[in-house]
């Protein structure tokens, strides 16, 4: 099960509450429908509840329009009804306002009981969603951070990474390390980057709504951070398919092991990656310039070797990009500290 967000479910109660005593006290009719659009005000983040809040009173007043035609057309009964909601409903949609639908048919409910639609009965829906939404915006205006989520997060991506870019370093040395690595007790390559692919749909999650919840300042580093990892992972994941073509294992898989190796010790956060990719044209370089193999098994294991080579010049290039894109602002306020 689902660990409830207990924090939303106080807020919804308590909310819903004080939305129906506060609607109470000011003389509200049907006041039980501003607990109701409080506890749909309140959404995951302070944006969208912003944003669905918006919608909703934008809604409100197409719902009176249609709603006063209705109902001088087809009197105050079901036929109105049906009508308002045909109309209603197909302009939310085309329009992108669907969370109006159901709060708005309420209201409008309202009149339908009170059999007109005067300056007081339009005062008071006015009044029930103002005080259900307005109560939806004051309480969502707190909600938990969740940098130290996605700290935590950055830090368990970035040891995945780490590992599986050290057990394919052991394949190229030893023939081991992807799969066949269940013989030593470790997680099997495949398995690591599934572990990978978890973490990062929780850590772009935890950066998505980091960012919408954010009024006042930008905070898309954490989510930029997230996507440059995501696309890595898919690099990672193109050269463990490679890995599987290999057969015997030319004296050239060596040097890219080390290289690995390297990478996985320098893999940090921080890292801008320009002295891995000075190394990585160094082993590049001698590969060009080592005689042509002989036989085919070997000229295609090298050709196999050489594509490694060049999805981890991809896998760093993405790194660099991503380091060269931000802003000395950023650096200054999300790097505690930079490594050449």
């Amino acid at each position: 099960m689902k660990k409830p967000d207990y924090v939303k479910v106080i807020k919804i109660a308590v909310g819903a509450g004080l939305a129906i005593v506060l609607a109470e006290r000011m003389g509200l009719r049907y006041s039980a429908s501003a607990g109701v659009i409080t506890l749909l005000s309140i959404q995951d983040t302070k944006k969208e509840t912003i944003r669905v809040v918006a919608r909703r009173l934008l809604s409100f007043v197409m719902a009176l329009a249609i709603s006063a035609a209705g109902f001088s057309a087809f009197g105050y009964g079901p036929l109105a009804v049906c009508v308002f909601l045909l109309f209603f409903s197909a302009a939310c949609m085309a329009f992108g306002m669907q969370e109006g639908i159901s709060v708005n048919t309420v209201l409008m409910t309202h009149f339908l009981a009170e059999r007109s639609m005067t300056g007081a009965n339009i005062a008071n829906e006015l009044g029930l969603l103002a005080v259900g939404a307005g109560i939806g915006v004051i309480l969502n205006l707190y909600i938990p951070g969740k940098v130290h989520l996605i700290r935590m997060s950055q830090r368990r991506i970035e040891s995945h990474m780490k590992e599986i870019l050290r057990k394919m370093a052991g394949q190229l040395t030893t023939g081991k390390g992807g799969d066949a690595g269940q013989a030593d007790g470790e997680p099997p390559l495949r398995s690591l980057l599934e572990e990978l692919d978890a973490e990062l749909k929780q850590g772009e999650k935890s950066a998505y709504e980091d960012m919408e919840n954010k009024l006042l300042t930008e905070t898309r580093y954490y989510l930029r951070y997230m996507n440059m990892r995501r696309t890595q992972a898919f690099v990672l994941g193109r050269i463990e398919g490679e890995l599987k073509h290999l057969g015997e294992l030319p004296s050239q898989a060596q040097p890219i092991a080390e290289l690995m190796e390297r990478i996985s010790g320098g893999f940090h956060e921080y890292n801008n990656a320009v002295g891995l990719l000075e190394a990585l044209d160094a082993v590049k370089e001698d590969m060009r310039e080592q005689p042509l193999p002989e036989l085919r098994e070997e000229f295609e294991n090298r050709a196999v070797l050489f594509q490694i080579l060049l999805e981890l010049e991809q896998f760093l290039e993405i790194k660099k990009k991503f380091v060269e894109e931000l802003s000395a602002e950023e650096i200054g306020k999300f790097w505690r500290e930079t490594t050449c």
